[in-house]
């Protein structure tokens, strides 16, 4: 990049809302430069493949996810008067796209109308309805297998893949939510089943959470990259940090100011219009450093919002191992990681004390670690033995719990705490709320109630209070319709300033059970429409 060339545009981030940004940008004419804080990972290089017992701490130490986590990421972030939650958060060419489990959820219409049908929070600045449309372009785009269900709290698309088969432990698990009256469905994940978009379908190694190093699930530097490329309008920038977004004399976005790791040298890369999407806690934390005399409090900050309103899932998990399968001859499960899903079902059931739900994840975790060693008595050959017996009955699964937007949670930056590069780095408020813990109780008791109905022994993993967010924390940077309580507009632009936009999951006005990245993408396919129609315009 030389020191006087100018983009149309500049996005900031790879990950899920980066790479459709990235994509429809480019293939609508613009210049786009794209700046990621961390490197690519060749496919050969993942560690997906190889087994606990090759690796330097047998697996314990997350070595399969490490080349994900470049830098200080890990180390530079703080929390301050938090309950028990962790931002996870990850610096590699395509974000968490290359270390996500897949699993790809519409919101369900009264997803967008808590304060309408509910009393509690706000609504959306938008509607189901309106976002549908970019639903259905990002699943054929992408690719998502599974099944219309017919369900209301889980709208369905047109273009699905086969659905993935189901386990035997599936199968009896669903003969106990179905004597329930609970649904349990295929999972809808964005992992090929077939052959479709020069892809390879999955060969079932159970390695979602790994990489993929044949691109049958979903990720930017394999599905959206290579789209951007090919018009011949796109350069990625790697080890580039973003540091500032900087400004004009009128206080609109001109530049991005960020340090090349490797050199650590500062740069800046000129462009008329930005586009952050770095993750709800990193966005945040880029605008909160943006300050300058037209921006005192951060960029887009006038409402005094922008930090304000996390939130994202609570979380629980438990295992049984299976009566009826015990000591049956070892078979390969590990397939797709999650096969079938339950979907929020709470609202079936008559009123509750609390607002919001919950769905679950089920036998997400690999097969390829006996996790009930850990929580048998005994030592030697019988222990041994038993472990053994016990694996073929595995089944695990966890709830997903809504957790309601509180301006009291919030992030903000500490001066005088800077990361490696000298940037100062994000702090964490975080409190969960007296609905988020009557939910949790609510999950708990129905996992167990559900566990009940099936034979087996049961291993709760539950705490002492609710955990979050698994990766899925959305609101800091939210859209909504009054300007007052938000910082965007619903198509993800920021008020205070027309040529920012933030589209990753800190753009969300609240959360429900159901995960993130699939309206994540939706999103920033709606706001790549705009800013492609205001170009055009010459409003942009």
């Amino acid at each position: 990049m030389s020191k006087d060339e100018h983009f149309d545009v500049c996005i900031i981030g790879s990950g899920a809302a980066g790479g459709v940004m990235a994509k429809e940008l480019c293939e609508g004419g613009a210049k786009v430069m794209m700046l990621e804080a961390g490197k690519g990972i060749a496919p050969w290089e993942l560690l997906s493949h190889k087994w606990p017992y090759e690796l330097p701490f047998r697996g314990f130490r997350g070595e399969k996810q490490a080349p994900f986590y470049q830098g200080d990421v890990a180390k530079s972030i703080a929390y301050a008067d938090s309950d028990n939650i962790s931002i996870d958060r990850v610096r590699v060419l395509g974000g968490r796209t290359m270390h996500w489990n897949a699993v790809t959820l519409r919101y369900a219409p009264r997803d967008f109308k808590e304060w309408s049908l509910q009393g509690i929070e706000e609504d959306w600045p938008l509607t189901y309805e309106e976002l549908a449309p970019f639903y259905d372009r990002i699943e054929q785009t992408i690719g998502v297998c599974g099944n219309d269900d017919h369900l209301d709290i889980l709208p369905a698309g047109k273009n699905y893949l086969p659905p993935i088969p189901w386990r035997c432990s599936e199968h009896i698990m669903n003969r106990a939510t179905s004597a329930m009256g609970i649904p349990l469905i295929a999972v809808r994940k964005a992992v090929l089943t077939r052959p479709y978009d020069k892809r390879l379908p999955c060969h079932y190694c159970g390695h979602c959470m790994d990489g993929c190093d044949v691109a049958s699930i979903f990720s930017t530097p394999d599905c959206m990259l290579p789209k951007a490329r090919a018009t011949g309008n796109f350069t990625l920038r790697q080890n580039a940090l973003a540091r500032e977004v900087l400004v004009d004399g009128e206080g609109l976005a001109n530049a991005v100011s960020f340090i090349d790791t490797e050199t650590r040298v500062e740069q800046q890369v000129k462009a008329k219009i930005v586009v952050v999407c770095c993750s709800t806690v990193e966005s945040a934390r880029l605008l909160l450093n943006s300050r300058s005399p037209k921006h005192p409090a951060g960029l887009a900050n006038a409402s005094g919002r922008v930090g304000h309103h996390l939130n994202g899932h609570l979380n629980e998990s438990l295992s049984i191992y299976l009566e009826e399968l015990e000591g049956q001859k070892p078979s390969n499960q590990d397939g797709a990681t999650d096969h079938v899903y339950v979907p929020r079902y709470n609202q079936l059931f008559g009123k509750t004390n609390y607002v919001g739900g919950w769905g679950f994840q089920v036998n997400y975790s690999s097969y390829m670690f006996p996790h009930q060693a850990t929580r048998l008595p005994g030592y030697g050959t019988a222990f041994k033995e038993k472990v053994r017996r016990m694996q073929p009955g595995c089944l695990s699964f966890g709830s997903w719990g809504k957790v309601t937007s509180d301006y009291r949670n919030y992030v903000t930056v500490d001066p005088a705490r800077l990361d490696a590069h000298g940037i100062p780095t994000p702090v964490v408020h975080f409190r969960f709320s007296d609905n988020d813990h009557a939910l949790w109780q609510a999950a708990k008791q129905s996992m167990l109630e559900v566990s009940s109905h099936m034979k087996g022994t049961v291993f709760p993993s539950f705490g002492k209070g609710p955990t979050g967010f698994a990766s899925h924390e959305v609101g800091t940077v939210r859209m909504g319709k009054d300007p007052h309580t938000s910082v965007l507009n619903s198509y993800c632009q920021a008020r205070d300033v027309k040529n920012l936009f933030v589209t990753d999951g800190s753009c969300f006005t609240t959360s429900s059970e159901k995960n993130p990245t699939l309206t994540i993408m939706a999103l920033s396919l709606r706001a790549a429409d705009f800013i492609k129609e205001q170009r055009k315009k010459g409003e942009l």
